[in-house]
């Protein structure tokens, strides 16, 4: 009889050994950056792991890592714009420079600010016959841009 629950309890402990050790293998399958999630969701990462799993179980530092990429990025993008605009605005300010008018035919005009209310059709029919008046008035500001005649007007 004795023998009996020896083997009883050699059988559930046989069992119960199993059980864990598939429960652990499931648990314990690492994903392509080395780590794995316990039962508890406690990340486990090997000495080796790499990151490359956002959202996923990671190496300590890849999210930071991640952010200071991306804050590069970001700077080396700011960093282009700012070179770009002060090219454009030094062309600018040289006036001729041999391009010949090539500049305002690639750049498209700028957009009036969206800030103001748009002109109802009324208004514009007003302000199309007060800038006829004005030109009646001033015959050399007709080729000038819209910008040197108000600078004029002030």
């Amino acid at each position: 009889m004795r023998g009996l629950s020896l083997l009883g309890i050699a059988v559930g402990l046989a069992a119960l050994i199993s059980l864990s050790a598939g429960r652990a293998a499931a648990e314990g399958t690492p994903n392509k950056c080395g780590c794995y999630k316990d039962s508890a969701g406690t990340c486990f990462c090997a000495k080796k792991g790499k990151c490359g799993c956002p959202g996923d179980c990671e190496p300590k530092g890849c999210e930071e890592q991640r952010d200071k990429e991306i804050q590069k990025e970001i700077d080396a993008e700011t960093k282009k714009a700012e070179a770009s605009q002060n090219k454009r605005s030094a062309g600018d300010q040289d006036g001729d420079n041999g391009d010949n008018g090539a500049k305002a035919e690639r750049e498209p005009a700028r957009p009036a600010r969206a800030a103001r209310p748009k002109l109802s059709p009324a208004q514009a029919k007003q302000l199309a016959k007060l800038i006829d008046l004005y030109l009646v008035d001033h015959p050399d500001a007709r080729g000038k841009a819209i910008e040197d005649v108000r600078s004029d007007m002030r």
